[in-house]
């Protein structure tokens, strides 16, 4: 495959965007179908699959359609391999999104392994790195590119993989259209699209609103989601101006007891979890050829967002003698909780919940430079990338604890007494520099090599009050920097010109993030948020990627198989505090710490193909997670401390092993199409039995319908039904204070995040 020069390079471009689209080029040129992928987070010219060393999995806005997944993440989940959900929160738009065992999750204090692009904007949120899915408007999504792997042009927090998403413009979506859908659980929801051209100028707009009533109880959520894009193209240069402003009000009220599961499984534990999101972002991407071989790229943004969350909790508190204490065997009081505890209105034996609240405002911005050099190089074909870029954000973070009554429902009721050790009041300044190439040459016509690197520095200056209001700042004063060069080195070759073969080493690097940092320190465990205490320095999390794989096609199938092996050196981990404090009444207090190895080992196979009016897809995943260290951790069990010890070799919690995915779509005619997908996910350990002694969570399989019915070539009406077959099974697990709750008499110390029910939509589509 030969490298495209400037009038090759726009079309392939143009086909990035659409993916898989045939591709028009130079008449001297003879080019056949070709899937072109961007290598670095602003894309460039891209390169043809046959030269990228690795697997990507690549979906187009028709496919996201097709499959009417609820968001991005949705959409993943149900079709791409070595991806799985593990729903903690409960709620279909807060899902821990796990791809090879790394995660992208909306809940601070997960240990974020994925970073994710739009337009070429990092989105990852500056406090703690996570991704909340449900602030990519899903309409707007032209493509999707999930690159496996570390490869370290995609930057930080990139140890499993990154996934990078490119929007429309009205050059590529021309048209009008207006969609509507409603269902079970009351989701109803809208969106309106709008984009068009006059040749060199062009806009695309779009906006949703989606409502429901939850399948759980006390589980309204609402989410408002804007995107426009005002774009100018001639010949040699491209400019996008992008506004992305969505705003969330989420309530999910967390994993649940297995008893309170037994006995409803729409029933919650303790309510309200609620989180509201608010973001406001503004992007201008550029590109411009210099020359017929030289072309620069360019990207600026500013993003605002403010997340506030409120929980009502369970705690170690209860009333005794009229006073509020740890229990009755303790004498150890909340001196400042027994002065204020008159007139509260409790009733002697009453458990004491805790209304946590918090509010984090993130402001970031940052610009990228990149250059694309088509040149030949020693007289065969060759594209050169180099890079750089700067993001600095400023987060406030506050957060609180107020002593609150349960009531008949197990919400919660504040009392108006904070408890002064749970104040918080954090300054996060973050800042971020990054240089990178990455260099692909045409050894032979069939042999390419790859080349890449990017070297990164991130400083963090923290700052803030805590502890009744004293002032705290880490124990030197300075702040915590992090310094590392990543390597990347891969080759493919075209065994024949339907089977390749590709190999790749990769490295990149995870800095510790504010959460982790501030709360570090064993004198001083915390409960997230954290307290922003002067806690001793983590190392950054190192992870080195080796893979190999064929991929190629027979006839009308496309088929891929690959293995890969991940190691991350000086991985985090949260360690339960073993000794409770009489002061701190907050659950699962702790610290996170470095452990010295955990590794990711899978085996990849998948295929696709299309045979007159049906399309397919199939992929299998075997993904062994597991700690590469001893060590010794403790948690409470009946009452006592236990301490547990993981060997090397011990399961990762959270991650089936077996991940299968399943999927057809058939034309019966040219008005009526349906299809399915289905999937099947292996079991999985409890997070907190990390030592593997007790019992896993299930295996489990869902199958989903989807379908459409073509009016008139301006008119469809579609609908779809998820978990047909109405099957009960749980995403996620972990230990808790079964207890900590009134109403029962619960034991069992295992909670589980469980499926929704069978529930189905139906909805129109009016085009013009």
């Amino acid at each position: 495959m030969q490298f495209p020069h400037k009038k090759k390079a726009l079309s392939l471009m143009l086909a990035s965007a659409l993916v898989s689209v045939p591709v028009l080029a130079d008449e001297s040129v003879e080019l056949q179908d070709i899937e072109v992928f961007g290598t670095t987070p602003m894309h460039g010219v891209g390169l043809p699959e046959d030269e990228i060393p690795a697997n990507i999995q690549s979906a187009n806005h028709e496919d996201i359609e097709r499959v009417q997944g609820l968001d991005i993440s949705d959409f993943m989940n149900k079709t791409l391999g070595s991806v799985s959900l593990n729903q903690a929160q409960n709620n279909p738009f807060q899902p821990d999104l796990r791809f090879r065992g790394f995660t992208a999750s909306p809940l601070v204090g997960n240990s974020q392994g994925l970073s994710v692009y739009m337009d070429g904007i990092r989105i990852n949120e500056p406090f703690g790195d996570a991704i909340n899915f449900e602030l990519i408007p899903e309409a707007a999504i032209a493509s999707m590119n999930l690159i496996p792997g570390s490869n370290p042009v995609f930057g930080l927090n990139t140890l499993g993989g990154a996934l990078s998403m490119q929007t429309k413009n009205g050059f590529t979506h021309a048209g009008h259209s207006l969609e509507a859908y409603t269902g079970s659980f009351g989701r109803d929801s809208g969106t309106v699209e709008s984009g068009g051209n006059d040749g060199n100028f062009a806009y695309y707009v779009t906006g949703s609103i989606t409502k429901e009533d939850g399948w759980r109880d006390f589980s309204p959520s609402r989410v408002e989601q804007f995107f426009s894009k005002l774009s100018y193209a001639n010949e040699d240069t491209s400019l996008d101006f992008g506004i992305t402003a969505v705003d969330s009000d989420l309530n999910g009220n967390g994993a649940a007891p297995v008893e309170l599961v037994a006995l409803d499984r729409e029933a919650v534990f303790t309510h309200p979890d609620n989180t509201q999101n608010e973001l406001r972002m503004f992007t201008l991407n550029g590109s411009h050829w210099l020359d017929d071989t030289t072309m620069l790229s360019a990207n600026t943004y500013f993003r605002k967002s403010d997340r506030t969350t409120f929980n009502g909790d369970g705690s170690e508190l209860s009333v005794i003698g009229g006073q509020i204490g740890e229990d009755e065997d303790d004498d150890d009081v909340l001196d400042e909780v027994i002065t204020g505890a008159a007139g509260l209105g409790f009733a002697n034996g009453d458990d004491v919940a805790l209304n946590n609240t918090s509010e984090t405002e993130q402001d970031s911005y940052g610009f990228g430079l990149q250059t694309t050099f088509l040149d030949d190089l020693f007289g065969r074909e060759n594209q050169l990338i180099v890079g750089a870029s700067y993001d600095k954000s400023k987060v406030d973070h506050t957060s609180q604890s107020e002593i609150a009554q349960f009531t008949s429902s197990r919400g919660t009721s504040g009392t108006g007494f904070i408890i002064d050790e749970s104040v918080v009041d954090g300054e996060i300044d973050t800042e971020t520099y990054s240089l990178f190439f990455t260099n692909t040459h045409s050894l032979t016509d069939r042999l390419a090599l790859t080349v890449a690197g990017r070297w990164n520095r991130i400083e963090i200056d923290i700052s803030g009050t805590s502890e009744g209001g004293e002032q705290e700042l880490n124990e030197t004063g300075e702040k915590h920097v992090f310094n590392r060069f990543n390597p990347s080195l891969g080759m493919t070759y075209a065994i024949q010109d339907n089977l390749t073969v590709y190999g790749n080493y990769s490295e990149s690097n995870r800095a510790p993030t504010p959460s982790e940092l501030t709360c570090a320190d064993p004198d001083n465990p915390c409960a997230l948020p954290n307290s922003f205490l002067a806690d001793p320095p983590l190392d950054d999390i190192v992870a080195r990627t080796i893979e190999t794989g064929f991929r190629g096609t027979n006839g009308n199938v496309n088929w891929n198989a690959g293995v890969f092996y991940t190691e991350l050196k000086d991985d985090l981990f949260f360690f339960p505090a073993t000794e409770e404090d009489p002061a701190d009444p907050r659950l699962n207090v702790g610290i996170f710490d470095n452990i010295d190895k955990t590794s990711r080992a899978g085996l990849e196979l998948g295929a696709d193909g299309a045979y007159d009016k049906l399309t397919w897809f199939a992929n299998y995943a075997y993904i062994r997670a597991a700690f590469e260290d001893d060590f010794a951790y403790a948690r409470e069990v009946d009452d006592e401390v236990v301490t547990f010890n993981v060997d090397k070799g011990d399961r990762l919690p959270g991650i089936p092993e077996h991940n299968i995915k399943i999927g057809a779509d058939y034309a019966f005619t040219q008005k009526l199409s349906a299809g399915f997908t289905a999937s099947y996910h292996s079991s999985q350990y409890f997070r907190g039995d990390e030592a593997n002694v007790d019992k896993k969570i299930g295996h489990y399989k869902v199958v989903n319908l989807h379908g459409r019915y073509k009016v008139t070539d301006n008119l469809q009406f579609f609908a779809k039904v998820d978990n047909l077959f109405d099957s009960e099974y749980d995403t996620f697990g972990l230990y808790g204070e079964p207890d900590e709750a009134p109403g029962f008499d619960f034991e069992d110390p295992r909670f589980v995040g469980t499926s929704s029910p069978r529930a189905g939509w139906i909805g129109f589509k009016l085009t013009l």
